[in-house]
Order: structure tokens, then sequence, then C-alpha cells
């Protein structure tokens, strides 16, 4: 069995909506939001181009895609910050330079969503997979088979806690592999990944699979899981506490500096309660 986060996703605070200014202008502050914020020099380089353009979902105007890369970010009229989304590869890129744990760690108090995949090597297909779990809580929520593969749903696509189980069919290079997936969203996204930065790889990624309860016979994990996620931390007032004190605060701070209202080095001194002297 093979662990890994496959997706992670977060927002980036900003000063305001993005409602002025022409399109090129809204595009390169997008950009520049999301540069000065990613901790990868690496996956960085050559990111000033190639840049596709979409329509944005949801409640997002505009998305920027970067095919190579696997990255994509969102921004629009309705809330003021951008949205980033590492996909795949993107993910895979990040561990691999062990930049996604540095990531997640600076925000995911703003995770809005986070998959934990296992891959398992055999010909098991994913019906037969699926109906063999000892959470009967988690429905069916459908199916979707192509000429390349096959995918199933458990749970509703609408809540924080869902899974798809699939797999490519040959020639498809990844086709001896079974993909078992869980995807976390809202609240339950951030104490996953929160959990992430305390404990191994495997051990998240099978807390993060235990709801569901799969008890097929190739689900064989090395280490059983035994602790749950804890769910509750993150309360509706806590949260917002969070999004607030990473959101105005940030926002008015950073005004503050620009403006010469206060010394940072020295505000932060005061909050950590100690006295500040100057080089």
């Amino acid at each position: 069995m093979i662990y890994s986060i496959d997706y992670y996703s977060y927002t980036i605070p900003t000063e305001k909506p993005f409602i002025e200014g022409m399109f090129y202008e809204q595009h390169q502050s997008a950009l520049n939001t999301f540069r000065t914020s990613f901790p990868s020099e690496i996956m960085l380089e050559d990111t000033s181009v190639e840049w596709i353009v979409e329509k944005g979902g949801k409640f997002y105007s505009t998305r920027l895609r970067h095919p190579v890369r696997d990255i994509a970010i969102s921004y629009g009229q309705t809330n003021a910050h951008v949205l980033v989304e590492l996909a795949g590869k993107a993910c895979q890129l990040l561990a691999a330079e062990n930049s996604l744990s540095r990531i997640i760690s600076g925000t995911f108090a703003r995770c809005s969503r986070i998959d934990f995949a296992v891959d398992i090597e055999c010909q098991t297909p994913p019906t037969e997979f699926i109906a063999k779990r000892s959470n009967k809580s988690f429905k069916s929520s459908g199916n979707k088979y192509t000429p390349t593969g096959g995918t199933e749903y458990m749970g509703g696509r609408t809540s924080e806690r869902m899974a798809r189980v699939y797999r490519y069919y040959e020639p498809h290079p990844r086709a001896h592999l079974l993909r078992v997936e869980a995807e976390y969203k809202g609240d339950a996204a951030k104490v996953a990944a929160e959990y992430s930065l305390t404990h191994s790889l495997q051990e998240t990624c099978l807390v993060a699979h235990k709801p569901f309860g799969w008890i097929h016979p190739e689900w064989i994990p090395n280490a059983a899981p035994t602790a749950k996620l804890p769910y509750r931390s993150y309360s509706p007032t806590n949260a917002n506490t969070v999004r607030w004190l990473y959101g105005d605060v940030v926002t008015a701070l950073r005004k503050a500096v620009a403006k010469d209202l206060i010394d940072f080095d020295e505000w932060l001194a005061f909050y950590r309660g100690k006295p500040f002297k100057r080089d």
C-alpha cells in the first residue's frame, strides 16, 4: 500500500476582492499574491508564463491553471482571497522536495480541501472493494465509468467527508493499482491538515480513511490506525477566529507596516512580551 496526499487547496487573504482594474492587472495581482506566499523556488521556475485562463468555478470569476506544474489559482469579486489548488502532480513534486509539509504548516487554518490517497497493487474492481466495509453510514453516491477507467463514490459530494475508489484500464501505466481516496473539505479538512503535521503520512492516511470502514482483504495496512481525527476541535467560533487572525488581522498589520505606522520588529517584540532592542 502506497500512501500520499494527492490534493491540497487553501486560500490566501487579500485586502479586497478582485473588483477593480483591468483583467491583466487582476491576473498579475493574483499571481503575485500566490508567488509571494509559495515556499518552493523549484515549482515557481517558469511559472510566469504558460498559465491557461479559464472560467472560475462557483463564486470565482477567473481560474489560472499551470498544466505543467498542476497548480491552479482562482479569484473573483465575492471573497477577499486567492484560492490555490495543488493537484496530484503538484503534490508529488512538492512532497519530493519536502515543501508540501511547509505549505500545510503555514496554511492548514485556511485549508479548504485535502485528499488522502492509498494505492493498492491488485486486480480488485472498485465495486467489489466498496461492497466490503464495516461502516454503512456512508452510502454509495453513484459511479462514473468511461473507456479509460471506472470510479465508485461513497458519501455526499457536498459533505465534508467522502471517498472514491477507482482504477484505470489497460494500457494506462497505473492500471495495476486500485486507488482509494478520502476527501476532506471545510472544517474537517483543517483538522486533517493540522493532524498531518504531527503524524506520519501513513498514519494520517489510515486515520483519514478509518470512518469509511474498509474491510476488503486487499486493505492490509502495515499499522492499523487506532486514533480518530479530533473532528469537533474546529467549532464554528474557533474557525471564525482563526480566519479573522489570518485575514483581517494580517491585512491590517500589513497596511500599518506599509504606511510606517508601526515597526514590525518592535510590534513582534511587544507581542512576545520582550523588550525591543534596535541594532
